[in-house]
């Protein structure tokens, strides 16, 4: 099975985001999906709305290569843990607030935060 999006799922997360970063909240042409939980190949199951994010291509670059930068990304529920179910984790997304997403396309939103933190900074 190929780790490639699906040009369904792809459809569909724009329709949920448009094509606006879940970073930054910017539209871009260097726009790629990135899946929240972590792991390489081809689970079925990692190809989920719920599980995937527009981010700037230049961002999911420094995600991947500088530590601080990752766990910036955890904070912020962009990256997620391969066993997390991400309909069930808070993600700080530019451009909804924070949510949490479903496999449906809805977005509930999910104020006051679970984690404990009463802010965003």
């Amino acid at each position: 099975m190929s780790s490639q999006t699906p040009a369904p799922l792809l459809a569909a997360l724009e329709a949920r985001d448009g094509r606006r970063s879940a970073w930054t909240g910017n539209e871009s042409d260097t726009l790629v999906p990135q899946h929240r939980q972590g792991g390489m190949g081809g689970r079925r199951s990692k190809h989920r709305l719920s599980n995937v994010v527009w981010l700037e291509s230049s961002i999911n670059g420094e995600i991947e290569a500088d530590p601080e930068m990752q766990a910036e990304a955890v904070r912020r529920g962009i990256k997620i843990g391969g066993h997390d179910d991400p309909e069930l984790v808070e993600v700080r997304h530019a451009v909804h607030g924070l949510v949490l997403l479903r496999d449906d396309g809805g977005v509930h939103y999910a104020w006051p935060p679970t984690d404990g933190s009463a802010s965003w900074g």
